[in-house]
């Protein structure tokens, strides 16, 4: 596929800001985009079965309310009750959204990792990590956990929390990948029994949204992220294959304070007050990106059909997740009582996906 003119401007654009990254960083820092790491190759995580499904259908449950904690464990039981995760004995990673050290949207909020952290641990977790890289330009992430919040939130819930850009990493080398057949993965993430994955519902100005499987370009090295490779046009197709390499076996996508247009660092927030859970990163993300669409406010998103988005499209066609709307079963509900805009909001996804 070609380079269109409009998007190779923008993606040249965005390469300014690796200058003052550059600029402002140590020595050190500069090797984290000049210098490949060392890493001993490992196999691709195996893509285990979706844990939560009802007659051969992925389910995603779509939850309304105002109180996280509430919201996050009704999603849970609406897909099936969390002993289907096996967590007992377990080490589990949590991998927010900490693109850097601003409020939510921009980064997933400190009530959906509390409670997320807080449902794993009763759950008979043996270890909990809540581990991110921030934006290469916004780094160091250790800054961030700290200006969000979200290093105190997860100590006080009982996890440990890394910035990964300070931990080792392992290659891998994944033969379904056409664009990015080599890249290195947070040695923590690879390892861990259990990745839940927690990203936040936005807008990106170069990806076009960012959800479940935009999210795991944090657990990359810095020198993969499609941001440093701008000129090369598949930064869609380059998130999917980023996740050939771990697989969560569940996401919770922080709707609470979405993102509508801009983004990923800052952007027009909206206050949907909803979270969205799923086994499926595709399935969760077609959701996401309907919801995104239903405001109507930026037309990354509404030059296409969902199916089309180019992350989406790749990343069924590696079989990551579903391929087509027939395999959703949305399961919506309001724990705050009959609300018409949610009525109106899924009315709106359903007619979108045609489910």
């Amino acid at each position: 596929m070609g380079l269109m003119r409009r998007e190779f401007l923008s993606n040249l654009t965005s390469s300014l800001g690796v200058v003052p990254f550059l600029a402002m960083s140590s020595p050190s820092s500069w090797g984290s985009l000049l210098f490949e790491p060392e890493g001993n190759l490992v196999p691709p995580k195996p893509l285990l079965p979706n844990p939560f499904q009802k007659n051969g259908k992925a389910l995603v449950a779509l939850i309304y309310g105002h109180d996280p904690n509430q919201m996050i464990r009704e999603g849970i039981d609406v897909l099936g009750g969390i002993m289907k995760l096996g967590l007992n004995g377990k080490r589990v990673l949590i991998k927010p959204n900490v693109v850097n050290g601003r409020p939510p949207p921009s980064t997933t909020s400190l009530q959906v990792i509390a409670a997320t952290t807080q449902v794993i641990r009763e759950a008979g977790a043996i270890e909990i990590t809540v581990a991110d890289s921030s934006g290469v330009i916004r780094f160091p992430t250790s800054e961030n956990l700290v200006k969000t919040g979200i290093r105190k939130v997860a100590e006080n819930a009982g996890a440990k929390v890394l910035a990964l850009e300070d931990e080792p990493w392992l290659r891998v080398e994944p033969k379904q990948a056409k664009f990015l057949s080599r890249y290195f993965v947070s040695k923590p993430v690879y390892e861990a029994d259990v990745v839940i994955n927690l990203p936040v519902v936005k807008t990106h100005r170069f990806a076009n949204y960012s959800c479940s499987l935009k999210n795991a370009v944090g657990i990359v090295h810095p020198r993969n992220r499609p941001s440093v490779t701008f000129l090369a046009g598949n930064w869609h197709e380059r998130i999917a294959e980023l996740n050939l390499a771990v697989h969560p076996l569940l996401t919770i996508a922080d709707g609470t304070t979405m993102m509508i247009a801009g983004g990923p660092t800052s952007g027009t927030p909206a206050q949907a007050n909803v979270v969205i859970l799923s086994g499926d990163r595709v399935a969760l993300d077609v959701v996401a990106v309907a919801i995104i669409r239903s405001y109507k406010s930026w037309s990354k998103v509404m030059d296409r059909g969902i199916w089309e988005q180019r992350q989406i499209k790749r990343a069924a066609e590696l079989g990551l997740g579903i391929n087509s709307s027939d395999q959703i079963e949305l399961v919506s509900h309001s724990i705050s009582g009959p609300n018409l805009a949610f009525a109106k909001l899924v009315e709106a996804i359903r007619l979108d996906l045609q489910i």
